[in-house]
């Protein structure tokens, strides 16, 4: 007699990093357990479609990665590749905020990432700026977008007018709508520092006396 339609959706990576991502979403600790148990499977089925804890994670960077794409880089400034790259890696956390602290503890393995970090690399290389300069820049800029999502996802300080400063702060608070808009500006500040900075260093490099 032909089958009927399985009571359980197929397993697959897709499925899996779903469910992944709305667990962690709806803040649940990430688990291998927790997620098989959802999709009612032994926690052995998981490991035919991914490596292990650390390979989800990973491929939940990729998906976020996939979520928030890297616009079209080709003819772009080191500026205007830096931003670019900045300003999606920081839309892609501040989607999903309670993903970082498993983002910031796993190495990015992805070749797919890699290239994106290795892309911008190199057009700040052929512009004239070090290599650790280069990777001083990458390693800025993720952990700004970190910090920024990090800052998202918790409750904001809670200043008083008897802390030292405290009054001042409270008044310059006054400046944004919400701690949201503070955050952004926060973020938009520190790329522009960033940036600003690695300009200054470049134009002493380019002055310097050679020799």
């Amino acid at each position: 007699m032909p089958r009927g339609r399985p009571r359980k959706a197929l397993l697959s990576v897709d499925l899996i990093v779903d469910t992944a991502m709305r667990q962690i979403d709806a803040g649940e600790q990430l688990s291998m357990s927790r997620v098989a148990r959802e999709l009612g499977v032994h926690v052995s089925s998981l490991y035919n479609h991914v490596d292990d804890r650390d390979g989800l994670i990973e491929l939940l960077r990729l998906r976020i990665a996939h979520e928030y794409p890297v616009p079209p880089l080709d003819g772009l400034s080191w500026q205007q590749t830096l931003r670019a790259i900045a300003l999606t890696i920081h839309d892609a956390f501040a989607a999903h905020p309670r993903l970082i602290p498993y983002l910031a503890v796993t190495p990015v393995s992805s070749p797919e990432i890699v290239e994106i970090y290795a892309r911008l690399a190199e057009i700040m290389l052929d512009a004239g700026h070090r290599a650790t300069s280069a990777s001083l820049a990458i390693r800025m800029i993720d952990s700004l977008a970190l910090g920024t999502a990090l800052v998202n996802s918790t409750d904001a300080v809670p200043w008083k007018h008897t802390t030292p400063g405290g009054r001042a702060l409270l008044e310059a608070s006054e400046h944004w709508e919400d701690e949201l808009a503070q955050t952004a500006e926060a973020f938009t500040r520190g790329l522009d520092y960033i940036v600003s900075g690695l300009e200054a260093e470049l134009a002493a490099r380019e002055t310097a006396p050679r020799g």
